[in-house]
């Protein structure tokens, strides 16, 4: 399956390619960038690849004929993944396309990000604007509610929308083989549920604006709010912490994981 992830970057579009990508995959998929092609001109692409197989026989043709054909209609592609044949697949790529293409591991899909927005002369300094929206990042912890209150009174102060998200992650369970033993869709369903009703309880404890989002995002947590922030275009993320580690538990490292790898500003509220 091939799924557009809605990103508000001029000229880049990203999409998903999950497990193994069949012809029918492709006939749905292409005539959507054959339009992003014909609107915009020339455009970048991020693929995050995501428990990928592959393609069948025909999906390789078609992903083959493709490229063949729209060679100079990329700017750059990153390619997102996991796995060494994965880097080899876009070395090898590389050797038969104009393209700028290049492999990124997950945990750097935000210098991938960097990468495509790269333009030929430096950057000049942009002037600093009121943030427009703001994602607020809990584990619904005691020291979430001090992070709660800091966002909302920015969000108030900015006329900001502010964004409030929790994330989950895929509760498979190893038993020593090389596949996992994956969890019933319906435990998934049951576990987003509950979370969305803590986040409903938090939202109304703290008398968060009627219009904050509410979202749940599946993934380590630590790359799935980068990258729902990403995808929400956010100007600012607020996140909390006690001041010994507390912020481990939602994001991973504050200088590894956040303020080094965001593309917005990050806002680390502590809770005493």
């Amino acid at each position: 399956m091939i799924k557009r992830i809605p990103v508000e970057d001029k000229n880049i579009f990203a999409f998903q390619a999950i497990g193994k990508l069949t012809a029918e995959d492709y006939d749905r998929f292409l005539p959507e960038l054959e339009e992003l092609i014909r609107k915009h001109g020339r455009i970048s692409l991020l693929v995050e690849l995501v428990d990928f197989e592959g393609w069948d026989p025909k999906a390789a043709w078609e992903d083959f004929r493709f490229g063949l054909g729209h060679d100079r209609d990329f700017e750059r592609i990153a390619i997102v993944g996991d796995t060494s044949w994965e880097k080899a697949m876009v070395a090898l790529a590389n050797l038969v396309t104009r393209t700028r293409m290049r492999f990124f591991r997950r945990e750097d899909i935000d210098q991938a990000w960097d990468w495509l927005e790269t333009a030929a002369e430096p950057k000049a300094v942009k002037p600093v604007e009121p943030y427009r929206k703001i994602l607020l990042a809990t584990d619904f912890s005691p020291f979430a509610r001090r992070a709660g209150l800091r966002a909302k009174e920015l969000a108030e102060r900015y006329g900001a929308r502010l964004v409030v998200a929790h994330a989950l992650e895929d509760p498979r369970i190893w038993t020593g083989e090389y596949d996992p033993l994956v969890i019933e869709p319906a435990v998934n369903e049951e576990m987003e549920a509950e979370a969305m009703e803590k986040l409903r309880v938090f939202a109304r404890d703290l008398m968060l604006p009627e219009d904050a989002g509410l979202e749940i995002v599946w993934g380590a947590p630590k790359w799935a709010i980068l990258s729902l922030a990403r995808e929400k275009a956010v100007d600012a993320i607020v996140v909390g912490t006690h001041g010994h580690g507390g912020l481990d538990r939602l994001l991973g490292s504050v200088s590894s994981n956040i303020l080094h790898k965001a593309h917005c500003d990050v806002i680390v509220v502590k809770g005493a």
